[in-house]
């Protein structure tokens, strides 16, 4: 497993390692220390290239910026064929076959081979709870801990958040009472003179 983030991340890296993860990494920066999807990927990267893993499996996009970027960044870095919205992962002689999320209640079915990268969709996978003895086995699993001022990433610039808000409301519905040609005259009447398209 692994992560970046500040240390507070550690209780979240431990609780994986209660529900079955064998080692983690964790990527270190300070309480303060934001960086942009280009970055995040490089620190990721750089740490995952001194283990080189047959599969990296990311989340699909993040809680708070939700840039869904990360994990299709870092395969780019990392030279990773990857694959994205993945709701199953079948592995068979060196394979990949994987179930991947459309629009619209569609699913795509793809092949690729290893290694790669994928990024998850969220419900793919039942949570799986921490038994008491995960938690016990978790306490002596190894956790390694970087500073990500030791992996040599340059700051990168380019992405400012200028501020979060709700978009202004621009467009309304409007349902039509009344018989279909009522109904049908009230549409036209409207798309000519509001709307202006016909």
């Amino acid at each position: 497993m692994l992560s970046l983030g500040p240390p507070r991340a550690a209780q979240t890296i431990r609780e994986a390692l209660a529900k079955g993860a064998d080692r983690a990494i964790h990527v270190e920066q300070s309480e303060s220390g934001e960086t942009n999807p280009l970055e995040t990927a490089k620190l990721l990267a750089a740490a995952l290239q001194q283990e080189q893993p047959d599969l990296v499996l990311t989340g699909l996009q993040s809680d708070d910026a939700g840039s869904g970027q990360t994990g299709v960044i870092v395969a780019e870095l990392l030279g990773l064929p990857h694959a994205t919205i993945i709701m199953d992962v079948q592995i068979e002689a060196g394979r990949l076959t994987l179930k991947r999320e459309l629009e619209d209640g569609w699913f795509q079915h793809v092949e690729m081979p290893l290694p790669a990268l994928l990024t998850m969709q969220s419900g793919s996978n039942k949570l799986r709870y921490a038994t008491l003895m995960g938690i016990k086995k978790a306490k002596t699993k190894e956790l390694k801990t970087v500073q990500a001022a030791e992996l040599g990433v340059t700051a990168v610039d380019g992405v400012t958040l200028e501020r979060v808000y709700l978009p202004e409301r621009t467009k309304r519905s409007q349902i039509f009472d009344g018989p279909p040609k009522e109904a049908a005259a009230q549409l036209v009447e409207k798309l000519k003179f509001e709307a202006r398209v016909l």
